[in-house]
């Protein structure tokens, strides 16, 4: 290993992930490394994979090594506090297990993902194009020209043009016309709510004077409270069963000081919430499809992700046993995301979870990623998607070093975005299923 690989994996280290959901985590530094429930454990760190490649993986390889942070089988809620800044504490009740997996270049699989059946899904820049050019001119914007450090440029520049995006794929699927169908083409709205950008790149070198671990990145301009983030790198879902019906109501209501959209939803008493709340409602009770996307985006106009890609797993290959509750205590309410245990291949429960990623994505390609969708079998009750219907609840993700890039310093950096958007359907007729 390259003195500059150690030093890049020295550098991710923790840093809050999000004012909404969890905090940056990055692979452990051996295989197991345990804490009690009653002991702080400290984030742990990048790694590479320990087996050795079997052979040489150059860009035309479909398949290649990465070692994935998961937690063991017994861990069951893991816990953190957050403080007023966004900065997280160590974790309490949390044993770690870093796995080496096969990672699949999705550009070269036989089958092209869709946001309905795997989980997740690249939106090409052939396909990013026709839709931009029948957008309206606010969201149209040339990608490049977008200060995706600016909150107000993104929110007022780049969430119309991500509600667009995941609109078009959505139809385009439950049309027939995608890589999945669904039964109904009941009409929907979506809307885009919060956003984290993140960077690898510092603005400020490590000294003793910073504290241990921590690497000064360039701030957010208009932030209602956000800071830049690194890449994550542990195995996560953004929400739970409880988590994405509980957001679901929480857009029902006012923004709160530091939420993203405050400042944006005007200043009459009447519509300062992004969604109405009697069709909130009627989505938390069932009678209304929901879901949550994001969209994920590399932000650096004149380079490809070359190091740190966003990896997903097939949700087809999740079970809900595999899932551990990970809690994030705020001062005046608890957030929930999961954390998951390693599922390997097994005859009597299916294959283990299958990892994709899109090495090199451009700016002008966006990856759409399914957060949650109260249509999916796991989301309804059942310990897995597609024993009933054929729509994925959600896709695990992470993102991991690639050692098969032969990489010189410059070429390590990685910016990106992900915008949160909520989507909900009209009122449930019989034909659904």
């Amino acid at each position: 290993m390259t003195a500059f690989l150690i030093t890049q994996i020295i550098l991710l280290l923790p840093m809050s992930f999000s004012n909404h959901n969890i905090n940056t985590i990055q692979m452990s530094t051996s295989s197991l490394s345990s804490s009690s429930s009653n002991k702080s454990s400290p984030w742990p760190t990048m790694k590479p994979p320990r087996q050795q490649q079997t052979n040489n993986h150059e860009r035309s390889e479909p398949v290649l090594l990465a070692n994935m942070n998961y937690v063991t089988p017994d861990n069951q809620i893991i816990s953190s506090r957050r403080d007023m800044t966004g900065s997280d504490s160590t974790l309490e009740g949390v044993t770690w297990h870093d796995v080496d997996v096969i990672m699949r270049n999705a550009r070269k699989g036989s089958r092209e993902k869709s946001l309905s059946c795997h989980g997740f899904q690249l939106v090409s820049s052939h396909d990013h194009e026709d839709i931009v050019s029948s957008s309206s001119s606010s969201s149209a914007a040339d990608l490049k020209t977008i200060d995706y450090f600016d909150q107000n440029q993104v929110v007022e520049k780049y969430y119309p043009l991500c509600e667009e995006l995941v609109k078009k794929i959505l139809e385009q699927q439950e049309s027939g016309n995608g890589s999945s169908s669904i039964t109904t083409t009941r009409p929907f709205i979506v809307k885009a709510f919060d956003h984290n950008v993140r960077s690898t790149v510092p603005t400020k070198k490590k000294n003793k004077d910073d504290e241990e671990g921590q690497v000064k990145t360039r701030a957010l301009k208009n932030s209602t409270g956000g800071t830049i983030q690194q890449p994550v790198a542990v195995v996560h879902g953004d929400y739970t069963r409880i988590s994405a019906p509980k957001r679901i109501k929480d857009l029902a209501m006012p923004p709160k000081t530091n939420d993203v959209l405050k400042g944006h939803l005007g200043r009459s008493e009447k519509g300062t919430s992004l969604l109405d709340p009697i069709v909130a409602q009627e989505a938390v009770d069932g009678k209304r499809r929901f879901a949550l996307i994001n969209v994920w985006r590399n932000i650096q106009g004149d380079k490809p992700v070359r190091q740190y890609p966003l990896a997903c797993v097939d949700a087809a290959t999740v079970k809900f046993g595999d899932l551990r509750t990970f809690q994030i205590h705020y001062s005046d309410r608890i957030g929930e995301n999961y954390f998951a245990c390693h599922n390997i291949d097994d005859d009597d429960n299916g294959p283990g979870h299958e990892w994709w990623y899109y090495p090199e994505m451009t700016m002008e390609e966006a990856l759409l990623i399914k957060q949650w969708d109260s249509l999916g079998d796991l989301a309804k009750g059942l310990d897995r998607d597609h024993i009933q219907g054929s729509i994925s609840t959600m896709s695990l993700h992470s993102s991991f070093l690639d050692v098969s890039m032969n990489l010189d310093e410059t070429q390590w950096e990685r910016e990106s975005i992900e915008v949160r958007c909520v989507v909900i359907w009209d009122v449930h007729d019989e034909n659904d299923k």
